[in-house]
């Protein structure tokens, strides 16, 4: 027991503060990737109440074409059940958490139909959060499709 306590001590008192800041961006990653994909199932099943938890009040995507979307726009477009996803995911991530605010680069492939029309998407993202009040909230959004030569 004493050996636990030391080891305990040690690790308290020697191990360098930047390790324990490590530690803790570390657990506010993995909080934001389920994030990311808990976002990814809310749009595969045209959930936009389970996205009152994930976006802030105030947040805004940017679509490819250049137009931007309230959180009010973007729960229309997500309750719109003429667009049928087949495939949503969201890969490649990258996360780096910097106090309170998280920045995400990813890649993600869809594929469905929109008014009978079929699609089939790849592109990348950026979402950056901010920690808000203990929990985590995506405040902006960017898509892009890739560059054609």
């Amino acid at each position: 027991m004493r050996k636990l306590i030391w080891a305990c001590l040690f690790v308290f008192f020697i191990v360098p503060p930047s390790f324990a800041q490590d530690s803790n961006h570390h657990g506010d990653e993995g909080q934001i990737l389920a994030l990311e994909n808990a976002w990814n199932q809310a749009e595969l099943q045209h959930d936009p109440a389970a996205l009152q938890l994930i976006l802030s009040d105030d947040f805004v995507i940017t679509e490819p074409d250049g137009t931007l979307q309230t959180k009010q726009q973007h729960f229309d477009f997500v309750r719109d059940k003429t667009y049928h996803y087949d495939l949503l995911v969201s890969e490649d991530f990258r996360i780096k958490v910097y106090g309170d605010a998280g920045v995400v680069t990813g890649t993600y492939h869809e594929k469905g139909k929109y008014k009978g029309k079929q699609f089939d998407r790849r592109g990348r993202f950026t979402d950056t959060w901010i920690k808000l009040s203990g929990s985590w909230r995506c405040v902006a959004s960017h898509d892009s499709l890739p560059v054609k030569d």
